[in-house]
């Protein structure tokens, strides 16, 4: 049954991805996976001081790893391709189908790549000789295992008909992925710390999380300590043992809609109209509801803050440096920015509502534009000119008020014009396309193109000393930014005018019952 399923993912993964942009994106995000993989396999070729200083440096590493799978696991939910429920009426015995469902975990392609990046483990123990290689073998594969049993375990957690349930999941996920940004975006500083033993917390936290108990083998066989080789690869394959062993429970649970059970939920009343009752005020008011309950885009914002503060603020509490802090906010714009580009991917067979109305494009696209702006604008400025006064950076005002302008008109002429390009369709669950990814990391480098006219003007002015250059920077990124709003609005007005029909096809295909 293993394979049947696993073929049939294989062809659900392959019609997901059969346009050239899908194509081309899953292309890219596995050389990008694999590039990532490659780097993690250098760190264990690297010379450390000390062989704990190498098994530490590992370990985070294979931290980042391990919850950037699972928490990807929880975002997409439901299965991934081969959605849980898919499997509710079937009349295969639930162990049967639980067994199967696990091997299909292990055979995802995203494993592949993951076992490049822990073959670093046996990469640490090639300089001890076979006893480390040996343990850095079996430590790689039994984490690799129990990672791809997580993730299927925490894809059948996550809520699928609540409400309630699905914003709160879709928090501790926003929480996981901002907290595996931060670490992972960090990582050559904390590298370097570990390594010149500046940090044991961190050392005592790593080791103590299963994704760092390879490496603790690896560190133990090379001591030729044996009780701290084999105790955690011991631990290893208890927590293997326990996710099979628990696992059929879960998947009947999820089956039997045992969980994230739909409530009635009670219809609130507006007490005062805020917005003007115009059609673009009509799209506002969705809009900004939207962003707030559709998971997706609350991830987004969530992930937005916390990344910009974490970022900003880990290097200021573990090395008392402030530097980082004027810029929290201008990283919340480019994530945040992002997260909408690919509005109408998400809307379904409610775009009918936008194609079959005479006159009601260029309302849509404003709408959509005045309603990121208002969710994230004030979040963004305030915290930019909050921090950057808070960190005694005087340098950095005409930076922070160049980039400003400049990523917010930016990411408001992208959002519109990147949700009508190669919009990505969901499924029924809300899950994501293969392609998806990609499409979210080309619209964050595009929402930092703009600034560049006034980074170069920063630039030759901090290098002279040319301080009214520096402060020109700044209405030279109001104008980009302005433009950009403008102009790239308007290009997505009529992009959309020309490709309306064909997105509304494309979104009652996906809409359709296969």
């Amino acid at each position: 049954m293993a394979r049947v399923l696993i073929r049939m993912r294989a062809a659900m993964l392959a019609h997901q991805g059969a346009t050239r942009f899908g194509t081309v994106s899953a292309i890219i995000a596995g050389l990008l996976g694999l590039v990532l993989a490659v780097g993690t396999l250098l760190l264990g070729l690297t010379a450390y001081p000390s062989p704990a200083a190498g098994s530490d440096v590992v370990a985070v590493a294979m931290a980042v790893w391990v919850a950037g799978r699972l928490a990807y696991a929880a975002f997409a939910g439901g299965g991934g391709t081969l959605r849980f429920e898919l499997f509710r009426t079937l009349p295969i015995p639930r162990r049967t189908l639980a067994n199967a469902l696990l091997v299909v975990g292990l055979a995802d392609p995203a494993m592949a790549v993951m076992a490049v990046a822990f073959g670093a483990l046996i990469a640490l123990g090639a300089g001890g000789g076979p006893g480390p290689v040996v343990a850095g073998v079996a430590g790689a594969a039994l984490t690799l295992v129990l990672t791809g049993l997580s993730a299927t375990l925490v894809a059948a957690l996550v809520p699928s008909g609540s409400r309630r349930g699905r914003e709160l999941g879709t928090l501790v996920v926003a929480v996981a992925i901002s907290g595996v940004t931060v670490v992972g975006s960090l990582l050559p500083s904390l590298a370097a710390a570990l390594t010149q033993g500046r940090a044991p917390v961190l050392s005592a936290v790593v080791r103590i999380l299963p994704s760092g108990w390879a490496a603790v083998a690896v560190d133990g066989a090379r001591r030729g300590d044996a009780v701290r080789t084999v105790l955690p690869l011991l631990g290893l394959a208890v927590l293997i043992a326990v996710v099979v062993r628990g696992w059929p429970a879960l998947l009947a649970r999820r089956l039997d809609g045992r969980i994230g059970a739909p409530r009635r939920e009670h219809l609130r009343r507006s007490r005062r109209r805020i917005l003007p009752a115009t059609p673009t005020g009509a799209v506002v008011a969705k809009e900004v509801r939207t962003w707030i309950r559709d998971p997706l885009r609350l991830t987004f914002l969530v992930l937005g803050g916390l990344v910009g503060l974490g970022v900003a603020g880990v290097p200021a509490i573990a090395h008392g440096t402030t530097v980082m802090l004027p810029f929290a906010g201008l990283l919340t714009i480019v994530i945040a920015g992002a997260g909408g580009a690919n509005l109408y991917g998400s809307d379904g067979l409610a775009l009918r509502l936008v194609v079959l109305v005479p006159d009601s494009i260029r309302p849509d696209i404003r709408g959509r534009q005045a309603a990121w702006f208002l969710v994230v604008a004030p979040y963004a400025v305030v915290l930019t000119v909050l921090l950057t006064a808070v960190s005694g950076q005087g340098w950095a005002w005409p930076w922070v008020l160049a980039f400003l302008p400049a990523l917010l008109g930016a990411a408001l002429g992208l959002v519109p014009l990147a949700s009508v390009t190669a919009v990505q369709t969901l499924d029924t669950a809300g899950g994501v396309s293969p392609a998806w990814p990609v499409k979210i990391y080309a619209t964050l480098l595009l929402i930092l193109v703009p600034s560049l006219p006034g980074t170069a003007l920063l630039i030759v002015g901090a290098v002279s000393r040319t301080g009214w250059l520096e402060w020109l920077a700044v209405p030279v990124g109001l104008v980009v930014g302005a433009c950009c709003a403008v102009l790239l609005g308007r290009a997505a007005e009529r992009r959309f005018a020309a490709r309306r029909l064909d997105v509304l096809a494309l979104l009652t295909n996906a809409s359709s019952p296969s």
